[in-house]
């Protein structure tokens, strides 16, 4: 399943799965990241770049679909699939993400350092170009906002906060539902 699959709304399978959290403590009937599963076999999806599940939309971060700029970081779990938080203009999710320097250092440094989350960023499905694009911070989001002819936001990079994404998101947003 590629994007183009995804936008036309083709499904890449139409067996029944199921879901296991990523986290012990996320027991939500419908979590924010989780792997998901076939339930003939119990094997784990790793290949379509989307699932619907019950009505919502969980996407996976493959860097053969990320904008060239942000292919230098990878998701904290690999297979694993974030649900889509907002709709609109643009498609929105969340994912634990890390340099891939700062993992292989981290790795380097001791093995049980690879298990520290990388900070969660938002990433944004860009219909117009065909990609997955991470807003780092409010430059990275101005920069993005101004590609698609939408006005620049007043933030500051050093103390942007991912509930401020969060909020510009939904504004930009709100007049595409």
């Amino acid at each position: 399943m590629n994007l183009e699959d995804v936008l036309n709304k083709k499904p890449f399978s139409t067996q029944e799965v199921y879901f296991k959290t990523t986290y012990p403590y996320d027991t939500v009937n419908l979590p924010e990241k989780a792997f998901f599963y076939y339930k003939f076999n119990d094997e784990r999806i790793i290949y379509p770049l989307a699932i619907s599940y019950k009505g919502e939309m969980y996407f996976q971060t493959y860097n053969k679909y990320t904008n060239k700029k942000d292919k230098g970081y990878d998701p904290d779990q690999t297979s694993r699939f974030c649900k889509v938080t907002n709709y609109g203009r643009f498609i929105y999710f969340e994912e634990n993400m890390r340099g891939s320097w700062s993992k292989a250092l981290l790795v380097n440094l001791n093995p049980a350092t690879y298990s520290i989350k990388g900070k969660i960023k938002g990433i944004v499905l860009d219909l117009d170009n065909r990609e997955l694009n991470m807003l780092r911070n409010c430059e990275d989001l101005n920069n993005f906002l101004v590609q698609h002819e939408i006005n620049e936001l007043k933030c500051n990079s050093e103390d942007f906060t991912i509930g401020e994404l969060r909020s510009m998101i939904e504004e930009i947003n709100k007049p595409y539902r």
